[in-house]
């Protein structure tokens, strides 16, 4: 059984042909519309309604899933498909999720998914999606997803379609189809009359595509005549798909549905721009960019953007993507376990890496400090190299451990399963007989193996979890990491750093100036000195006397001699070391 998730936000051009196809495939299809919790735009408000319906979307899902469990679950938005992803991780036998995104330019929202498989349409969605943070082994291109009709039609050859089967319309050379359907009379007639000013308006043959619009219809019969155009028209009938098959260039507005049948036919498309269709400049863009489009910006600019249309090459066409998402949410339903181990491996591997890194840097730093013992090899730079590890913090440690206790709550109950599973398969093939009985006998050997490498895995996690309590114990007890002194240079000691940084700083060029003009003035010692003088006595007055006179007849008292003194003072003063930072 397939549950298929829809919501506000999902586009019935994607959602009908892979139910279809899904269908058509002969699964069982249960779908659930979550309403407004996945649709709006990317608004304040638009994301507070979602996220308040996300919670009541999420608990409808668990129900449904613990209820009822599927084979697979397929979902055509991100937000619908976050609401999907938690529910899935809460139960006990979830299922896997694949997400179709339909779209040209993928919202950057499916990266916060946690999708099993992302089905993209073509290489440049896909390449959109891992730029947005994708896993690159997730993503699956599959081809536009359209009506199986087309889809088959673009399988056939142009030319054959024009002279075969559709013969008797006879179509020959340049063939535009023009879909008016819904257009309104007024503008059906402007656009009509925007093909007559076509310079080779007599060599195209214009087919259209009135489908249930009579008032476009009027137009067209009354019009088309009168402006000398080779025209036919049709609507609701069996051959639609050939005759768009059998156009180089399409004329349309940029409808979801229109995009896809584009794709699927290989054609050309002229998107018509304007403000009735949401988001159509946008899908224009994406189809120019992948030249199967050229943008009429206004219906005064058809005329040239069919002409540029026409000489353009035909694009190829893409394959049936709705046939394509029906086999592969069949190749996963059928092997439903392989998947949300494989998912459940990467998120356990992501967390088992991050517990070793703990537990390495734990043990290096009890390495380092513990007491000695046996003998010790020092070289290699093994303490250096204890000192540079850093010890993960108390709440990354809290953290982890909890998502620990999650692995080993999921483990245990997928054990409880598995030995349950092989409990009722092997009583089932007891009372089953032949290759029904051997059958049943194989499925059960594979649950009780999946049980015992389940058993393995608990206790492996429980290792991890006694790892993380002795690690927080030792990050609990860590004395504070010391500071490492910057490293010396020149051959400075710390008594060297010590008495430069405290000495006072030497005086100015100006003070010393200052100072020897008012020695030179005054004639005595300099004004800045500290030095009392002693009293003399009486027997050492005339030593004192000539010994000041003799220092006086050799000293020089100029200021110029002063000068040049203090000069060659600063010069051989020795450069003191850098400061510490």
């Amino acid at each position: 059984m397939i549950l298929v998730v829809t919501s506000g936000g999902s586009s019935a051009a994607a959602v009908v042909p892979v139910l279809a196809a899904i269908e058509a495939a002969g699964m069982r299809v249960r779908a659930i519309d979550l309403g407004g919790a996945g649709g709006g735009g990317g608004g304040m408000a638009d994301r507070v309604r979602r996220a308040l319906l996300g919670e009541g979307a999420e608990r409808r899902l668990r129900k449904e899933l613990e209820a009822s469990p599927p084979d697979a679950a397929v979902v055509f938005d991100p937000h619908a498909a976050l609401a999907l992803t938690v529910a899935c991780d809460q139960v006990q036998n979830p299922a896997p999720v694949i997400g179709v995104v339909a779209d040209l330019e993928p919202d950057k929202a499916w990266a916060a998914t946690d999708a099993d498989r992302f089905v993209a349409i073509d290489e440049l969605a896909a390449v959109a999606l891992a730029d947005a943070g994708v896993e690159g082994d997730r993503i699956l291109v599959v081809g536009a997803i359209g009506e199986r009709t087309y889809a088959e039609a673009g399988g056939q050859d142009r030319a054959s379609v024009r002279t075969g089967a559709l013969g008797r319309y006879k179509l020959g050379g340049k063939v535009a189809l023009v879909e008016v359907a819904g257009l309104g009379g007024e503008v059906t007639g402007q656009i009509a009359m925007q093909m007559s000013l076509m310079g080779t308006s007599d060599q195209i043959t214009f087919l259209f595509d009135a489908g249930a619009d009579a008032d476009a219809a009027a137009v067209l019969r009354r019009q088309v005549p009168a402006l000398g155009l080779k025209g036919k028209l049709f609507g609701q009938t069996a051959d639609a798909a050939l005759l768009w098959r059998a156009a180089d260039v399409i004329v349309a507005r940029p409808r979801p549905e229109v995009v896809a049948r584009v794709m699927l036919l290989g054609g050309t498309l002229v998107a018509i721009i304007d403000d009735t269709i949401p988001g159509g400049a946008r899908a224009a863009a994406a189809l120019e960019a992948r030249k199967r489009a050229h943008p009429a910006k206004g219906l005064l600019l058809l005329s040239s953007a069919l002409d540029a249309a026409f000489r353009q090459s035909h694009v190829a066409a893409t394959d049936d993507g709705a046939d394509h998402v029906a086999d592969i949410v069949a190749a996963i339903a059928h092997d439903k376990r392989a998947v949300i181990d494989e998912r459940r491996s990467a998120a356990h591997a992501a967390t088992r890496a991050r517990v070793r890194a703990a537990t390495s840097a734990a043990s290096a730093v009890a390495a380092s400090t513990a007491m000695p013992g046996d003998l010790e090899d020092l070289s290699g730079g093994v303490a250096a190299a204890a000192d540079e590890v850093e010890l993960p913090d108390e709440a990354e440690l809290a953290r982890l451990r909890g998502e620990v206790k999650q692995r080993v709550v999921e483990m245990t109950s997928s054990m409880a399963a598995a030995r349950t599973a092989a409990t009722e398969l092997g009583e089932r093939a007891t009372a089953a007989t032949g290759d029904e009985a051997t059958q049943l006998d194989k499925r059960a050997d594979a649950e009780r193996a999946r049980m015992h490498s389940l058993l393995a895995e608990l206790a492996t996690l429980e290792t991890e979890l006694r790892e993380l309590d002795r690690v927080s114990k030792l990050v609990a007890d860590a004395p504070p990491k010391p500071k490492v002194s910057a490293p010396r240079a020149h051959g400075w000691t710390d008594e060297d750093i010590e008495a430069v940084t405290s000495a006072p700083a030497p005086p100015s060029i100006d003070e010393e100036l200052a100072a020897m003009r008012r020695r030179a003035g005054a004639g005595g010692p300099a004004s800045g000195s500290t030095a009392t003088p002693r009293p003399a006595s009486a027997g050492s007055a005339p030593k004192a006397t000539s010994s000041a006179k003799a220092s006086a007849g050799t000293r020089s008292t100029t200021v110029e001699d002063e000068l040049a003194a203090l000069k060659r003072k600063m010069q051989n003063a020795p450069t003191p070391p850098p400061k510490k930072k």
